[in-house]
């Protein structure tokens, strides 16, 4: 097996821990819809009431999402929001959609955490010379993710990252992972992937012919199925062992079997 030179994690739930979160489902989305709500308010934009504009954006994106999942392609953050004013027929009046998303104001979602081993394992992971990716299936681009992981003291250590939202394609489809390893100038084969959901992260990766590793914290109960990565780990410092190990295969010449 050629030696492993890369490791590419999912975001959530993998490197941050959602089990505190304090709002939840569509909730999440509120405070950002009246961000947005308020600017257009302030630009004399006649509106709806505020309820009307945020139910038809959560419509919006949950219609997005089911229809997307038919063939894994990626939901788009800017088309739900252009949708949303759409089917409220408001005229915007040439302020762009850029504006909007900015307005929307995106950070942390409150009581999302880091695990406490994230930022030692991944400096770890620095310092034994592996490249690092981030593929998550978020609507939203990268840019907008991007304050997250600077609010987590993440930012720097990702050689590549990509949202679906950009990519226009969602884990399993092998796209979106072979987008990060053009990046990466690497081949699946080179790469561990880690990521939390079976049927997205790890069917995704073991169809691509990366190895993958199973983030199996306790608050994460995931239906059976017949779905199995090559190592499953209850915390992040767990995969540097599983990764010494692959490099001691590699080195005594053997062949690992699934």
């Amino acid at each position: 097996m050629p030696n492993i030179t890369a490791v590419l994690f999912d975001f959530d739930d993998t490197l941050v821990d959602w089990s505190r979160q304090a709002t939840h489902g569509g909730e999440i989305y509120r405070r950002h819809i009246d961000n947005v709500y308020t600017y257009l308010q302030a630009q004399a934009i006649p509106l709806p009431d505020r309820e009307t504009l945020f139910h038809c954006y959560l419509d919006t994106v949950i219609q997005a999402w089911q229809v997307a999942k038919a063939d894994w392609t990626g939901v788009s953050f800017a088309a739900t929001m252009q949708q949303t004013l759409d089917k409220l027929e408001l005229n915007i009046n040439g302020i762009g959609l850029d504006t909007l998303l900015h307005e929307f104001a995106w950070q942390p979602v409150p009581n999302v955490v880091l695990y406490p081993d994230t930022l030692t394992t991944l400096t770890t992971l620095r310092e034994r010379g592996y490249k690092l990716g981030l593929i998550t299936n978020s609507m939203m681009p990268m840019w907008m993710r991007d304050i997250e992981l600077a609010a987590y003291q993440l930012l720097d250590f990702f050689d590549a990252r990509v949202t679906s939202g950009d990519v226009g394609y969602m884990k399993p489809h092998p796209a979106i992972y072979h987008h990060v390893l053009e990046q990466l100038g690497i081949v699946p084969e080179q790469a561990v992937f880690v990521g939390d959901r079976p049927e997205n992260d790890i069917a995704g990766a073991n169809a691509v012919g990366m190895v993958s590793v199973m983030m199996s914290p306790p608050h994460l109960q995931y239906k059976d199925t017949k779905i199995r990565p090559n190592f499953t780990i209850k915390q992040l410092h767990e995969l540097l062992p599983i990764l010494a190990a692959l490099e001691s295969e590699v080195s005594n010449g053997q062949t690992r079997t699934e």
